[in-house]
């Protein structure tokens, strides 16, 4: 594939974990001493970022990239059960991740349809 799909691609996968991540949160919030997951996207946004500076970057090395890295969040003070899990963040990120990944689906689907409009030839 290409840079600009290769780059959409791993956005939808980015979206994707932080809708995982964000739900397994949610479904943990009431265990007692569950601390809350977060994503580290710093490798991917920095071939992003790299790709959008240099379009020589290699489409291969964006398909090999995972997205993210899962830790726990031990910056966060508990409630008194010891969880570190904001119900009203956690859902908000659940949205958002939720929109992200409908936005970008939407666009890769009208890059295919362009894609299959040139290479049927019409005008």
């Amino acid at each position: 594939m290409d840079l600009t799909t290769e780059a959409i691609r791993l956005g939808i996968h980015m979206a994707r974990m932080r809708a995982e991540v964000a739900s397994t949160n949610v479904a943990n919030a009431d265990v007692d001493g569950y601390r809350a997951r977060r994503l580290d996207f710093g490798q991917a946004v920095g071939l992003l970022h790299q790709a959008a500076m240099d379009p020589t970057t290699s489409a291969e090395r964006l398909a090999a990239a995972h997205g993210a890295s899962v830790h726990v969040d031990e910056s966060e003070v508990g409630s008194a059960s010891g969880t570190t899990v904001s119900l009203d963040s956690e859902v908000a990120e659940l949205e958002t991740a939720g929109l992200d990944f409908q936005s970008l689906t939407t666009v890769m689907s009208r890059r295919f349809a362009l894609m299959q409009l040139a290479l049927a030839g019409r005008n």
